[in-house]
């Protein structure tokens, strides 16, 4: 499994998980309706389908999900166990339960009568089915990770007491869902745990290196002393990679920081560098992308062709602009711009777009200040390259410049870049601050929300009204 679908495996599992409580709540809504008049158990008259309250069933599935939403039970699959996971669907299916009816009440009035007599029975069998449902996924996960299907690679950042705890809980973690690679300390040269000798494979100086070597997706550090200095460049280094960073902390630590719930083998654990924009969040903001995007170009397809044939007339050269960036991941990809520099700009040398650049056409301005050269994108963001919403993709040689000049650039790239982002949106365009387009960017990466979004693309359409875009 390579390192990228190890990494997406929680957004997959997710979805199956969502899909999968629609599917119990569904069933329970339908057994509930059999059981009360179709099988004789009760009295009463029933209605004369189970069509007729086919409605309510999408809004309880629909108010199941928000549920689980609100319990933050889709940002990753729980693994947790029977008690749990019985409480965890309680909860989802009750406040279901509650949206169905009334919506039912404001809504589908002439239903409520058969709802009220279901839905006592549905919300009970709505417990127990998704209860199962999620019991049945978790252990096809347990016979995928035995089989190395969406195990996480991790290395132990120090192999004192606490490192071997870690290591141990991590090899008797029940779900197999972590492969532990080895450690890094500055002093040992082994690590016994039990019966078994694990190496260590350096110092926490060839950090970098050893998660490129053997595809490390998360680091946790188990130095609890560790100097603030000696943790920034263990996650300057591990954020360069791509990999997520787990902190055993010390008592203060533990006092003043939200934990990882569940941590490892039950071993409270500080998610240091991990994003919001997990799991079904990733498949909402997706969805988004794809049915605004696809509506705005269908929209704008037509004065796209004249714009391109404006380009043509006013300057030498082809309508478009393809240059390579880099996205997620820090995966390069061509992005697709209307020109807007006289042909041969590039031989000025590398260097972004600066007030009054005596390089831009005069459409070209036009088009800058309204935001248009930037539609084209919109083939980027369908293709999957990039998102509405999120950090601005910089070229390849920016990006080697720019991870050694400011701390933790590299996680604006765990996420696909945008057409627009919030250091857009703040004025952060052009020939800005870099350090100051990071900060913004990391902000957006760790504070994602769906209203979120909307929000830039709000604000990005009232620039582009006034004017204010370049």
């Amino acid at each position: 499994m390579t390192t990228w679908a190890r990494r997406n495996w929680g957004g997959l599992v997710s979805t199956f998980s969502l899909v999968a409580d629609v599917i119990a709540v569904g069933l329970a809504l339908v057994a509930a309706y059999y059981m009360r008049y179709r099988f004789g158990w009760f009295e009463g008259t029933p209605p004369n389908r189970f069509l007729f309250l086919a409605p309510v069933t999408v809004v309880f599935g629909i108010a199941t999900v928000i549920g689980g939403l609100s319990l933050g039970m889709y940002s990753r699959f729980r693994t947790a166990g029977p008690v749990d996971r019985v409480a965890r669907s309680a909860g989802m299916v009750t406040i279901g339960s509650l949206l169905a009816v009334a919506a039912t009440f404001f809504i589908f009035t002439d239903r409520l009568e058969p709802v009220r007599n279901v839905m006592p029975i549905a919300w009970l069998l709505g417990i127990v089915f998704v209860t199962m449902g999620r019991s049945l996924l978790a252990m096809c996960l347990r016979l995928l990770a035995q089989r190395g299907i969406g195990v996480q690679r991790v290395l132990v950042v120090g192999a004192g007491a606490e490192g071997r705890e870690v290591g141990g809980r991590l090899l008797q973690d029940p779900s197999h869902r972590y492969e532990l690679i080895g450690f890094l300390d500055d002093f040992e040269s082994q690590v016994s745990i039990g019966d078994l000798e694990l190496p260590v494979l350096g110092t926490a100086a060839a950090l970098s290196d050893l998660i490129a070597e053997h595809e490390i997706d998360k680091v946790v550090v188990a130095i609890p002393s560790l100097s603030h200095d000696d943790l920034l460049a263990i996650l300057a280094d591990a954020e360069a990679s791509y990999a997520d960073v787990w902190l055993l902390p010390d008592l203060f630590q533990l006092m003043v920081s939200p934990v990882v719930e569940g941590g490892v083998g039950g071993l409270p654990l500080i998610a240091v560098n991990e994003v919001r924009l997990r799991g079904l969040s990733r498949f909402a903001k997706r969805t988004l992308d794809l049915v605004v995007a696809t509506i705005v170009l269908v929209l704008t397809s037509a004065p796209m062709l004249l714009i391109a044939l404006i380009i043509k007339l006013d300057s030498k050269g082809p309508a478009f602009y393809v240059q390579t960036r880099v996205g997620r991941d820090g995966r390069p990809f061509p992005i697709v711009k209307f020109r807007t520099m006289i042909s041969g700009a590039d031989e000025y040398g590398q260097t972004w777009t600066v007030t009054n650049d005596p390089r831009q056409t005069r459409v070209g301005r036009l088009l800058r200040r309204y935001w248009i050269d930037e539609l084209p994108q919109l083939l980027n963001v369908i293709r999957g390259d990039m998102s509405l919403v999120g950090p601005r993709p910089e070229q390849p040689d920016y990006v080697s410049r720019f991870r050694g000049e400011f701390s933790r650039y590299m996680v604006r790239h765990r996420e696909r870049a945008g057409v627009t982002g919030w250091a857009q949106v703040n004025g952060m365009r052009g020939d800005s601050s870099i350090a100051e387009r990071t900060r913004y960017d990391l902000y957006y990466v760790e504070n994602w929300s769906l209203l979120f979004d909307l929000r830039i693309l709000l604000r990005t359409l009232l620039i582009v009204m006034r004017g204010d875009a370049s």
